[in-house]
């Protein structure tokens, strides 16, 4: 009989990160749309703004009503300026945080500041997160020393299941402290939650209520890894009906282990 795997292997973590990917991509498409719909309209606005103001300037002399319809259009153009930079920097953290979620490789571990991985992931899961309210209850965390890309992979896979979870929408609170030389980060859900007799198996590879898709049924099983690998621990509480809670706690600066270190080679 064939004993039973610990783990998911290289290339499964990255049919996984694809299929992730591929999720990813088709909400940020609307996700875009918004402020791409706002700088086209705005673009228009703004060429008719300056036509205005070529006819106004074409005459030698500017009379007083011609100077106060100046003054009305540069107004105007401001306003639509502040929207078109609202639109452009909320296009840019998308893009940033697709990118970084998208490194095939990961860096080297560094200090990181943990809430703007979880902040990257709520952005890039914004469409499938729409109708449900984002509770952050973050309390003041130190840099963690990580593997960022890889972290952030942990936040992707826990907050994708829970909004899974809540396909008709309710509440999704994260929770961040620091404490005795660890972090800990608890992400809970009001979904339909998880059966007793399942829960224990969640981070098995091949686990999944999906169906059977390329990259279902690992991402907990990667995620489990992931955490390990940090020195970290990961633990989850359910009950059906009233949601499930996700437990995490990473060291602030993990302990020299050259074995693990070098196991590193089979996650990146």
């Amino acid at each position: 009989m064939n004993a039973p795997r610990l783990g998911a292997t290289a290339t499964e973590i990255t049919q996984a990160r694809l299929a992730t990917l591929g999720t990813l991509v088709a909400g940020i498409a609307h996700e875009l749309n918004t402020p791409l719909g706002a700088l086209h309209s705005n673009h228009d606005v703004i060429e008719r703004a300056l036509l205005k103001l070529g006819d106004i300037l074409e005459d030698e002399v500017v009379t007083p009503d011609e100077l106060d319809e100046v003054r009305r259009v540069v107004r105007a153009t401001e306003a639509v300026l502040k929207t078109n930079g609202i639109a452009v920097e909320r296009m840019v953290k998308l893009v940033q945080s697709l990118k970084n979620f998208g490194r095939p490789k990961a860096s080297e571990a560094r200090p990181v500041d943990l809430h703007e991985g979880i902040e990257g992931t709520l952005a890039l899961l914004g469409y499938e997160l729409r109708e449900v309210d984002i509770v952050r209850d973050f309390g003041d965390l130190p840099a963690v020393v990580c593997h960022p890309n890889r972290i952030n992979q942990v936040f992707m896979n826990i907050v994708h299941n829970a909004s899974q979870a809540m396909p008709d929408g309710g509440s999704l609170t994260i929770r961040t402290r620091a404490e005795g030389g660890r972090v800990h980060i608890s992400v809970a859900d009001t979904g339909r939650g998880i059966p007793p007799e399942l829960v224990k198996e969640i981070f098995e590879p091949g686990f999944t209520t999906k169906g059977d898709r390329i990259g279902m049924g690992l991402g907990l099983a990667i995620t489990l890894q992931i955490v390990n690998q940090h020195g970290g621990d990961i633990s989850v509480r359910s009950e059906v009906g009233e949601g499930t809670t996700f437990d995490v706690s990473l060291p602030i600066r993990p302990a020299r282990d050259a074995k693990r270190e070098e196991s590193w080679n089979a996650l990146v």
